[in-house]
């Protein structure tokens, strides 16, 4: 008899238990379901963002687009690619991909575009370039003061046209 009453006892113990992780699980599924739901839409604002900050004829609707977007790729295209200078701007300045950012300072036309994408720049060997290269004194500026590559800083220290920049490449020199 007494055992009967604890396998009696096992079973409500492992019945409650088993209700009690299914419920578990349910909430889990639940949870899961509704957060996928959430970057399935998150997913669809972004594309229409994309499509939006990539295609629209205004300037303006293209920046509204341009500050709610967060996909680096669409970020890149319209940091490459757009034809008004603001949009541009605003795109590089969320951007995080180092390849564009690098692409973006050794090749937009506009100096202040360039000059923000150095400031974000880690790549040493595009700082290098930006340094030695560039046509614009506050870009060039901008780009020695972040390079650290020591034959850079020599270079420019011995050969830039402007002596406020060889000044700041000597104090950087170690």
């Amino acid at each position: 008899m007494k055992r009967t009453i604890q396998l009696l006892l096992l079973i409500l113990i492992l019945t409650a238990c088993s209700a009690v992780k299914q419920e578990k699980v349910t909430s889990q599924t639940i949870t899961i379901e509704r957060n996928s739901l959430f970057k399935s839409e998150d997913f669809q604002s972004q594309s229409t963002l994309s499509s939006v900050a990539l295609n629209d004829k205004d300037a303006e609707v293209r920046k509204m687009a341009v500050r709610r977007l967060t996909l680096q790729s669409s970020l890149s295209a319209v940091a490459m690619n757009d034809t008004d200078s603001e949009v541009r701007k605003l795109a590089v300045e969320k951007l995080s991909l180092q390849s564009t950012l690098s692409s973006v300072a050794l090749n937009d036309k506009d100096a202040e575009v360039r000059a923000l994408a150095v400031r974000k720049l880690t790549l040493q060997s595009t700082l290098s370039d930006v340094a030695l290269n560039d046509r614009d004194r506050e870009v060039r500026k901008s780009a020695v003061d972040k390079v650290t590559i020591q034959s850079t800083l020599k270079s420019v220290a011995l050969n830039d046209e402007d002596a406020e920049i060889r000044k700041l490449a000597l104090k950087r020199l170690e």
